[in-house]
C-alpha cells in the first residue's frame, strides 16, 4: 500500500460514476483498479494516519483499515451486487446490544459533496445512555463545561450538534447553568467536508489534529455511558 496516496478529483469522479452504476456489478469489476487506486488507497492512508495519532487515546476501539466500508454489498440477485457510491468508516466499540450504538468516530466521503462528513460522539442515543449523560452533567457540569470550552476544541468544532428539547427534562431545575446542555437529545460534534478540503495533501494530518482536539469530549461520553450490560 502506498503511504503517500492522497485523494484527488479522480476520487469523486469514480464515486459519481458508481452512483450511476449502483446496480451494475459488471461496471465495478471493470473499474475495480480505479476504485483501488483513487478511493481505497487514499482512505487507507487516512485511517493509518489516525491509527498512528489516535490509537492510544481510544482504548477498546481498534483503528484498522479492516473497518473501512466495502465497495459492494449483496443484493437480492445472485448475479449482481450493489455498488456503493461512498466510502466510510465507523470507529467504535463492538455493539453489545441491538438496542443502542456506542460512541465513536465517523468519516464519510460521498459522491455528493453535501454528504461528506467528519464527526464523533453519540448520534443515536438510547434511553439508558440519555439517563446516564444527563445525570453526569448535573452531578459534574464543571468537567464537561471545561472540555467544551477548551480553545483547541472550539477552534475545530462548533459545539454539540443535533436535536434539542424546548425545555430541560423533568426532574432537573430550569435555572441551573447546565440546563441548556441537558436539552440536547444527541451528543456529537461534526463538520461538513468540501472536495477542496479532501484533496489537500495534508488532509489526513488535519483530520487527525481535529479529532485529537475532540478526544476529551469523546472519552467523556464513553466513560459516562459505558457499554450495555444485560
Amino acid at each position: 500500500m502506498s503511504q503517500n496516496a492522497v485523494f484527488s478529483d479522480k476520487t469523486f469522479k469514480y464515486l459519481k460514476l458508481a452512483q450511476k452504476n449502483t446496480n451494475n456489478k459488471e461496471w465495478f469489476v471493470k473499474n475495480k483498479a480505479n476504485y483501488e487506486e483513487n478511493v481505497k488507497k487514499p482512505f487507507e492512508t487516512l485511517v493509518l494516519a489516525l491509527q498512528k495519532e489516535l490509537q492510544q487515546d481510544l482504548p477498546r476501539i481498534l483503528i484498522s483499515t479492516k473497518s473501512i466500508s466495502r465497495p459492494l454489498r449483496p443484493s437480492n440477485r445472485a448475479d449482481n451486487g450493489l455498488v456503493k457510491s461512498f466510502i466510510s468508516i465507523n470507529l467504535a466499540e463492538k455493539k453489545t446490544s441491538m438496542f443502542e450504538w456506542n460512541p465513536g468516530v465517523y468519516i464519510n466521503i460521498d459522491h455528493n459533496e453535501e454528504d461528506h462528513v467528519l464527526g464523533l460522539g453519540l448520534y443515536m442515543v438510547s434511553s439508558r445512555q440519555m439517563s446516564l449523560v444527563r445525570t453526569k452533567i448535573s452531578e459534574d457540569f464543571e468537567t464537561i463545561n471545561e472540555i467544551l470550552s477548551e480553545k483547541k476544541f472550539k477552534k475545530a468544532w462548533k459545539g454539540i450538534l443535533g436535536e434539542k428539547m424546548k425545555k430541560p427534562p423533568k426532574g432537573f431545575p430550569v435555572e441551573q447553568e447546565y440546563s441548556d446542555l441537558l436539552m440536547h437529545k444527541q451528543f456529537y460534534v461534526a463538520r461538513k467536508l468540501k472536495n477542496s478540503d479532501i484533496i489537500k495533501k495534508d488532509f489526513a494530518k488535519t483530520v487527525a489534529k481535529d479529532l485529537k482536539a475532540a478526544m476529551p469530549f469523546l472519552n467523556w461520553i464513553r466513560n459516562t455511558v459505558g457499554t450495555y450490560k444485560k
